[in-house]
Formats: structure tokens, C-alpha cells, sequence
């Protein structure tokens, strides 16, 4: 497998970027094939990790511990932060080329914390350690980096953004996958909604849930937007019990809809026929729910691209903002801010910004963070005050306060 890799990546210019990656970050860096079998170390091995091979684990489970993170992460469609046996924690970038997991890139071990004797307990209570080589672990753990759970998360991004282009091509398939199980979750989540209920909503909440819709469509909301196209989908989903037909004649009736919206907001009435005949095309002929869910995302990101070529100032500021917005929200971020940004003055970004959305800036941005957290809460292991603060939030009981009131539960009862 090691020439798998090197024959769709220069051995050289891998060299290069990790072990330009590993002085940086001060972090140890293996490179794996898809059997888990390290092929390459950059930096030294941690002795923590050194004497728990030689004396509990086995070469094996570590093997299997780096293959099982390179089938998650490559399910998630990107890096992936996890725990492993030892409670260390990884960041793993699967290398994938046509689907198939080729090997993975994994940068560990580090804490998130400061070392606490408890962490050398926990483990010396499952695999019965010694008190000698329970003391000889707690001395290694001060070599390793401590780094916040903030910046385990900008790491995360950050080791994305750069390891990314050294398989170009897999690049869309990576988004494509990880949007699709994004929507899959968020459809999911819908459906289990609905379930819990206990009985079908009034005739007009399907209306209703709509009307929404298009309204924030008209604003330039892609977030909203894509939130409340899931909801409707999980709705057809759930009671007309997932047929593929009912999906495709709701997905027709909310594409004419689009395009009207598109063409009352002054975009080509050429461009809209375009698009309206291309999906409408694609609709009738898509034979798989799943790619006919995820086309709706693309239906609506398209004529809603359509309505906003326009000349609308206002419009145009509020689109802006929201891109920053959503590549931003983990930040310090307040309403000058943005509106700095956009190059407009507070005052007069709020007001635009109110009109525009429907909602004051801060609770758009609560409402954001409150969103993306919940891909936390699912799939990764962080504390809830890990969370919060990576979030943006100020601590815990402000980020339980605020998930509460958006969506009527607590974090820890969404987790579990």
C-alpha cells in the first residue's frame, strides 16, 4: 500500500509538508497505510506512548486502533479528532483516492488539558497497571503539548486545509460525501422529531414550514434555508413513508416555486428557464432518494445564487456577512466586527441586518453556533464546557442556556 500512496503522491513533497507540520506543531506525526502499519515517523515517539506498548498494549491494537479512525474519518469526508485507548488525543486525515482508503495522516498524541493523575488512574483501573509504571506514565504525560480544545479545532481545520491538495481530485468527493452525511443526520434528526410527537402535524405545517423557506431564500439565508429544506424533506419522509415519488413531486413543486422567487427578485429570465429545465430533468430521472435529497440542496443554493446576481445592496451586505459569519462564528465575533467587514457602521448593519433576517444579529449568530455544535456533541468525545468554549460561547451554563431556548432541549439530553 505504501507505493498506493506514493504513486498518486510525490514521496518528496509529502516529506516536506509533514515534516514542516511536525516542527510547527511540536507534534508527533505518523503516516499510515490502510492496514493501520506505520509507514513513515516525523518527530520522536512519545515515551508515554513507548512504555504502554512495551508493557500493556500490543502493536496490533494500536494497528486496528488507527484503522477503525481512518474508516471514521473518511465516513465524515475530512480530519477527524479522536481519543484513543490511552486517552490521548489524535487528529487523523484519512487519504482516500476513488472511495478507498488508501492510508491515513495522523498527528499525536496531545492533551486538551493540563495532565491530571486521574487520566493515569482511569487506566491503571481497566488494565491493572503497576504502581511503579503508573508512576513512570504520570512523569512522560509532562512532555506532551497541552493544547485548548479551541485550537484543537482550528488544528483540525488547519491540518484540512493543508493536507487537502495533496490529493486534489478527492477533494469534491470529500465535501460531497461530508455534506450528504450532513444532511442525512440533519434529515435524521427530523424524522426522529416527528416520531416523538406521536401524531401527524396540522394539514398547514407543511405550508407553513415552506413559507419559511422561501422567505429565507428571499434573504440570502443559506443557512436557514437548508435547515427548513430538511425539515420538509424529513416530513415527506416520515409520512409518506419514505417513498421516492413523493419526495420527487414535492422536490418539482418547490423548484417552480424557486425559480418565480428567483425571476420576481430581477434575476435573467434566461438563466431560470435554464435551471429550472436542467433540475426538473434531473429530478424525473434520479432513481436513489438519497442523491434526489441532496440535488434539493442544490436546487435551492442555485436559484437562490440566481436571485442575488441582482443589484440589492442590502441584500449583497447581509450575504457577505453570513459568509464571514459561518467562517467565524468560533471566534470572538461581535456585531462592529462584521459590519467592519461588510464596511458598513454598526448601527446601520444592525438595522439592514434585522430587516434582512427577520432576527437581531447576535441571536443569528447563537443560533449558528448553537447549529455546529451539535456535530460535537454527536461525534467527538469533548465535554460539554469543550464545546461551549470552542463554540464562542463564554462558558458552559450560557451555552446550555442558549441550546435550551433555540431547541427546547439540553445539550446533554441532544448527546445522548
Amino acid at each position: 500500500m505504501e507505493t498506493g500512496i506514493f504513486s498518486l503522491i510525490s514521496e518528496k513533497r509529502l516529506t516536506e509538508v509533514l515534516e514542516n507540520l511536525q516542527a510547527f506543531t511540536d507534534i508527533p506525526i505518523q503516516l499510515a497505510d490502510s492496514s493501520g502499519m506505520v509507514l513513515r515517523h516525523y518527530g520522536p515517539e512519545v515515551g508515554y506512548c513507548s512504555k504502554l506498548k512495551q508493557k500493556v498494549f500490543t502493536r496490533s491494537e494500536c494497528q486496528n486502533l488507527r484503522v477503525k479512525a481512518g474508516q471514521r474519518a473518511q465516513s465524515l469526508g475530512g480530519a477527524y479528532v479522536f481519543s484513543c485507548h490511552a486517552n490521548l488525543n489524535h487528529i487523523l486525515y484519512p487519504l482516500v483516492y476513488q472511495g478507498t482508503l488508501l492510508g491515513s495522516i495522523l498527528l499525536g498524541p496531545f492533551l486538551m488539558d493540563s495532565p491530571e493523575s486521574t487520566l493515569i488512574s482511569t487506566l491503571a483501573e481497566k488494565y491493572g497497571l503497576t504502581p511503579g509504571l503508573s508512576l513512570e506514565l504520570y512523569d512522560e504525560l509532562s512532555g506532551l503539548q497541552v493544547i485548548s480544545p479551541t485550537k484543537a479545532g482550528q488544528l483540525e481545520r488547519l491540518v484540512e486545509n493543508l493536507l487537502s491538495p495533496l490529493l486534489p481530485t478527492e477533494r469534491a468527493y470529500l465535501l460531497h460525501k461530508q455534506e450528504k452525511l450532513y444532511q442525512q443526520s440533519k434529515l435524521n434528526e427530523a424524522i426522529q422529531t416527528y416520531k416523538e410527537q406521536g401524531k401527524s402535524p396540522s394539514s398547514g405545517f407543511f405550508y407553513e414550514k415552506e413559507t419559511q423557506l422561501l422567505a429565507k431564500v428571499r434573504t440570502g439565508d443559506i443557512v436557514q434555508s437548508k435547515a427548513l429544506l430538511n425539515e420538509l424533506i424529513g416530513h415527506v419522509l416520515f409520512f409518506e413513508g419514505g417513498k421516492l415519488d413523493a419526495v420527487r413531486t414535492r422536490a418539482i413543486e418547490l423548484t417552480t416555486l424557486l425559480s418565480r422567487i428567483a425571476m420576481d427578485s430581477g434575476a435573467r429570465a434566461d438563466s431560470v428557464y435554464d435551471l429550472n429545465s436542467k433540475f426538473l430533468n434531473m429530478m424525473l430521472q434520479e432513481q436513489n432518494l438519497e442523491e434526489l435529497c441532496y440535488l434539493l440542496q442544490e436546487v435551492v443554493e442555485s436559484f437562490m445564487d440566481a436571485a442575488f446576481t441582482q443589484k440589492d445592496t442590502g441584500n449583497l451586505y447581509i450575504r457577505q456577512a453570513l459568509r464571514f459569519m459561518a467562517d467565524n462564528y468560533a471566534q470572538k465575533l461581535t456585531l462592529a466586527k462584521v459590519a467592519q467587514h461588510v464596511g458598513l457602521s454598526p448601527n446601520h448593519f444592525s438595522t439592514l441586518f434585522h430587516k434582512g433576517m427577520g432576527v437581531s444579529f447576535q441571536e443569528h449568530l447563537s443560533r449558528i453556533r448553537v447549529e455546529e455544535s451539535k456535530r460535537l456533541l454527536l461525534h467527538s468525545q469533548y465535554s460539554l464546557n469543550d464545546i461551549a468554549v470552542s463554540m464562542g460561547f463564554t462558558d458552559q451554563s450560557h451555552y446550555c442556556k442558549v441550546f435550551k431556548r433555540i431547541t427546547g432541549i439540553s445539550p446533554g439530553k441532544y448527546r445522548n
